[in-house]
């Protein structure tokens, strides 16, 4: 079955939250099998990860990215992404824009891969939304 939504980073950091929203992981529990990750998006988890202090807390987040990598396709930030992030970028900044580096490139993922981005940060990846062919969905707003 083919992947439909590629999931931002702030979607995933949702899973290990002490509370997390009900409505993301409602959503996420109906489509799982249609959802992946950016490399990018992968970059930010072991970032994130990595300056984390040693702890029960880090153990246990090291524990659910190896099992998220183990069962959550993760797309490659291929030439067709960087061709189109590249585009966008020399675009938007003709019109004095500056694109945040890792959100275009993810926004590039999913537009090159037809994939619908579920964020939080909608704000974020309005600009391009409205310019060119970026889908995006917030799993924290009820359907």
């Amino acid at each position: 079955m083919k992947t439909v939504y590629l999931l931002d980073t702030n979607i995933i950091s949702e899973f290990v939250k002490p509370k997390p929203d009900s409505s993301v992981l409602m959503r996420f529990d109906c489509n799982k099998s249609l959802c992946a990750i950016s490399a990018i998006t992968w970059q930010e988890l072991i970032y994130g990860f990595n300056r984390m202090p040693e702890g029960k807390r880090k153990a246990s987040i090291e524990n659910f990215l190896y099992n998220l990598k183990q069962n959550t396709q993760i797309i490659p930030y291929d030439s067709f992404a960087a061709q189109i992030c590249g585009e966008l970028q020399a675009d938007f900044g003709q019109h004095g824009i500056t694109l945040p580096y890792h959100d275009s490139q993810i926004a590039a993922t999913a537009i090159s891969n037809g994939m619908i981005l579920v964020t939080h940060n909608t704000a974020d990846f309005q600009e391009i939304q409205d310019r060119a062919f970026l889908h995006l969905e917030d799993w924290f707003k009820p359907e």
